[in-house]
């Protein structure tokens, strides 16, 4: 589904990703592992075009994904980015919205958002609230909604547990296989290692911009060694 060949990535002469690769099967979750500054979020940023790549070549669905963010959406890729970013000033119904703005079927839009509300159910008590009037949990939800409002084939997910209460954490994660199981192919980066692992079908380890080592996520799970020396320990 999705082929990242030889990829790179630089800011003000620093390199940020030194010929990465990486390919996601159709129906996989694949996770992105590693320790901060690695390149992990660089890599999610040039693959959805928000971020400009120096070389390298990014296939989707068996062709050249295209150039521009909103084309990328519009081809069914989607990232829910590090930090949330929902609209603070706009409802969360509106929030959600705006994650089907490249849509034009009205009764499939009607339908996800029923989906959304049906798998968060706190967002449809909210529906009319201020995005910035959530709790950080309520806004991950809602973050991770809107992508889900576009529909996508491909959903990339960066640090989707960063800051939350354990609780809501493994709420996120059963969502995720949720919407996996509904469907949706996952690339997910997240700091949380071994929870990440114990969801994912395989996963790349990066350090400094490289990709180190690749495997199953049962295999690099009982990988202490690896845990301990790229993932900080790995948090349970």
């Amino acid at each position: 589904m999705l082929e990242v060949r030889d990829l790179h990535a630089e800011y003000g002469g620093i390199k940020a990703l030194r010929g990465v690769s990486l390919r996601v099967e159709a129906g996989e979750i694949v996770a992105v592992l590693g320790a901060n500054g690695a390149g992990k979020s660089t890599l999610l940023n040039c693959i959805s075009r928000v971020e400009n790549a120096s070389a390298g070549r990014i296939s989707f669905m068996g062709k050249e994904l295209p150039r521009r963010p909103h084309q990328v959406v519009r081809s069914g890729l989607v990232q829910v980015p590090e930090g949330r970013r929902i609209f603070t000033h706009l409802t969360v119904r509106e929030n959600l919205m705006t994650g089907a703005y490249c849509r034009r079927d009205r009764r499939g839009i009607r339908e996800d958002l029923e989906r959304v509300y049906a798998l968060f159910p706190r967002l449809k008590e909210r529906a009319g609230q201020y995005g910035g009037h959530l709790s950080g949990g309520e806004q991950q939800m809602l973050a991770i909604s809107r992508g889900i409002m576009a529909r996508p084939s491909l959903m990339m997910l960066d640090e989707p547990s960063l800051g939350l209460a354990p609780i809501m954490v493994d709420q996120i994660f059963e969502i995720l296989k949720e919407i996996n199981r509904a469907g949706a192919t996952i690339l997910l980066v997240e700091q949380n290692a071994r929870k990440a692992l114990t969801l994912c079908s395989r996963a790349y380890i990066m350090s400094t911009g490289t990709m180190e080592r690749s495997g199953t996520g049962a295999e690099l799970l009982v990988d202490e060694a690896l845990i301990r020396s790229y993932l900080g320990g790995g948090e349970s």
